[in-house]
C-alpha cells in the first residue's frame, strides 16, 4: 500500500469509486470481479477505509434491502464514475434520510433507473407441512415446516431470501445467476441443488449438486472476506461461524428431508422427539428421563408421530399411552 495518504480531490475520487464498488458487489457480478476489487482495495489504506466507511453507513442505517436494478444501467467503478461529485452527495444525504426515503429511492436517484416495481413473492409453509413450489424459471423450492422464502425474479438475476426455517432450492440454469441470502450470508451461482437453513443469526448450507460460492452479506474490506466455494455434500456454517464445517441437522439422511424422512445414528431419543414435535402434529411426550437419554439409530418419518412412537415402543419396550395432551412414552414396568 502507498505510504503517503491521498488528500483533497484524490480522496473524493476514491470515495466515489468505493460507492461504485459497493454497488457492484451487491449482485452476482461481485463474485466474478473479486480479484479486481482486491487490487483496488490494495492500492492504499484510504481505499480500504473508504469502502469500509460506505458499508458502515449502510449497516448503521439498518439498510438490509438490496435492489435488483443495479445491472445494465449502473456505472462501472472507473474514473468516469467519480467525475460527478453529486452522486456522493446523494448517497450521504440519502443515508441520513433513509428512515424517511428508504433504500429504493436512494438507489433510484443514483442509478437513474426505476426502482423495483414488483414486490417479492412470499413462499411459506405451515407447521407440520413440507411444501414444494415450482417457479416460473423451472426451479423448485421445497420448504420444511414453518419456513419462509422471499423470491424476486428480475430480468438480470434471481434472488431468494430465507427468512426462517429450512429450504431446498433446486435452481436450474436460465442465463440469470441466483443469489440466496440467509443468516447474513449470500450464496451465488448459476445452477445448483442446495439446502439452506437458518435459526436466528446462525445457519448452514449444504450443496448437493452444481456449484456455488458463499460470502458475508456485508463485505467489510478491512476483514477481506473473500467468496469461498461450497464443498459438495458438506454442511457449511453460515453467520457467526461462517465457513466452518458443521454436522447437518439430520446427521446421516439430511438429503431425504423433503420426503419427510430422516436417518440418525446414536441420537438421544429426547432429541428425536423434539424434531418430530417441531412438525406440529400430535406431540410425543416422554414420561421417563432415562428413556429420553437413550440413544436411537434408524430411519424415521418425522411427519408421522404415531409411526415414530410405535417404532420406539417396539425397540425400547416402551408403553404408549394416548392422552389429550399427546402421545406419552414410558418404560414398561
Amino acid at each position: 500500500m502507498t505510504t503517503v495518504p491521498p488528500t483533497g480531490p484524490e480522496i473524493d475520487l476514491i470515495e466515489e469509486e468505493a460507492i461504485a464498488w459497493f454497488v457492484v458487489r451487491q449482485d452476482a457480478e461481485g463474485f466474478t470481479r473479486q480479484e479486481e476489487f482486491e487490487g483496488w482495495i490494495a492500492r492504499s489504506a484510504a481505499h480500504a477505509a473508504s469502502y469500509a466507511r460506505i458499508e458502515r453507513l449502510y449497516r448503521d442505517a439498518a439498510i438490509l434491502q438490496i435492489s435488483d436494478r443495479y445491472g445494465a444501467d449502473r456505472h462501472e467503478p472507473t474514473i468516469a464514475v467519480a467525475q460527478s461529485r453529486r452522486w456522493r452527495g446523494l448517497l450521504i444525504a440519502g443515508l441520513a434520510a433513509v428512515a424517511v426515503a428508504g433504500l429504493g429511492l436512494l438507489l433510484h436517484a443514483w442509478s437513474g433507473s426505476e426502482p423495483p416495481s414488483s414486490p417479492a413473492q412470499v413462499l411459506a409453509s405451515d407447521n407440520g407441512a413440507i411444501r414444494s413450489i415450482h417457479l416460473a424459471d423451472g426451479s423448485t423450492i421445497t420448504l420444511d415446516a414453518a419456513s419462509r422464502v422471499d423470491v424476486h425474479l428480475s430480468g438480470s438475476q434471481r434472488r431468494f431470501a430465507l427468512v426462517n426455517g429450512r429450504a431446498r432450492l433446486d435452481l436450474v440454469k436460465d442465463g440469470r445467476p441466483f443469489i440466496v441470502t440467509a443468516a447474513q450470508e449470500e450464496i451465488a451461482g448459476d445452477t445448483a441443488l442446495l439446502d439452506v437453513e437458518t435459526s436466528g443469526e446462525a445457519g448452514q448450507a449444504v450443496l448437493w449438486r452444481g456449484a456455488a460460492q458463499a460470502r458475508p452479506l456485508w463485505h467489510d474490506a478491512a476483514l477481506r472476506s473473500d467468496a469461498a466455494p461450497l464443498r459438495p455434500s458438506t454442511a457449511r456454517a453460515l453467520g457467526p461461524h461462517a465457513g466452518h464445517q458443521v454436522s447437518p441437522r439430520d446427521a446421516v439422511g439430511s438429503r431425504d428431508w423433503p420426503s419427510g424422512w430422516a436417518e440418525y445414528r446414536a441420537l438421544p431419543l429426547g432429541t428425536l422427539v423434539e424434531v418430530v414435535n417441531s412438525y406440529g402434529h400430535t406431540p410425543l411426550r416422554i414420561d421417563d428421563p432415562a428413556v429420553a437419554s437413550a440413544l436411537v439409530s434408524g430411519r424415521f418419518r418425522l411427519t408421522d408421530p404415531d409411526a415414530v412412537a410405535q417404532r420406539l415402543a417396539d425397540v425400547f419396550n416402551l408403553v404408549i399411552t394416548r392422552r389429550a395432551d399427546g402421545i406419552h412414552l414410558a418404560a414398561r414396568k
